[in-house]
């Protein structure tokens, strides 16, 4: 980390900007029926893939703390998830990491856009799943609490319902935005 660029830095720094812009607006959180489709955490995937981890870690984290203190002012019903940092920020800290080193494993073995879909995939999961399992850990008496609902049932809906489509969402989007910036910056 002391080796980390100034070029890197200005990254970090753009990159954490539209992660909170995308936060604050719509974009970031599309509704599709009664679900919303998060994308804020697309530019952690898309910087995992052309940066070293570093970059794509800072912004992730930024991204976690961003939501973390969002939800300090009540935001939702549920925002006692998120002010726990397990829930929503180390989650988000790890997006970045986990996309670039199964984007280099993957990349041995596949050489076509496929290998930046599964990245993507892998990406979207440790965000989604990695969100809901330390809900699940951390604040499952209190979900039963408020909600009056099975912690599990209630968070295996929000995966299925939620995760399945940002999985979706995120392997067509990251693929076309890639493949874009790879002609702009020819990586």
């Amino acid at each position: 980390m002391k080796n980390i660029s100034t070029k890197s830095i200005t990254k970090i720094g753009i990159l954490s900007a539209i992660v909170i812009i995308l936060s604050l607006s719509p974009i970031g959180f599309i509704p599709l029926g009664p679900v919303r489709i998060t994308t804020v955490h697309i530019p952690i995937i898309l910087i995992a893939l052309i940066e070293k981890p570093t970059v794509s870690f800072f912004v992730g984290l930024i991204f976690g703390l961003f939501s973390f203190f969002q939800h300090l002012s009540g935001i939702s019903p549920l925002s006692f998830m998120f002010i726990n940092p397990m829930v929503s920020i180390l989650p988000r800290a790890l997006i970045g990491i986990g996309t670039y080193y199964t984007f280099i494993f993957v990349k041995k073995y596949i050489k076509n856009i496929l290998n930046v879909v599964f990245a993507s995939m892998v990406g979207t999961m440790i965000n989604t799943f990695g969100v809901l399992s330390m809900a699940y850990i951390f604040c499952s008496n209190q979900i039963y609490e408020v909600l009056k609902i099975n912690p599990a049932k209630f968070l295996f809906g929000v995966a299925v319902s939620n995760g399945i489509p940002e999985i979706i969402v995120c392997s067509i989007l990251v693929p076309m935005i890639y493949k874009s910036l790879q002609k702009i910056l020819k990586f």
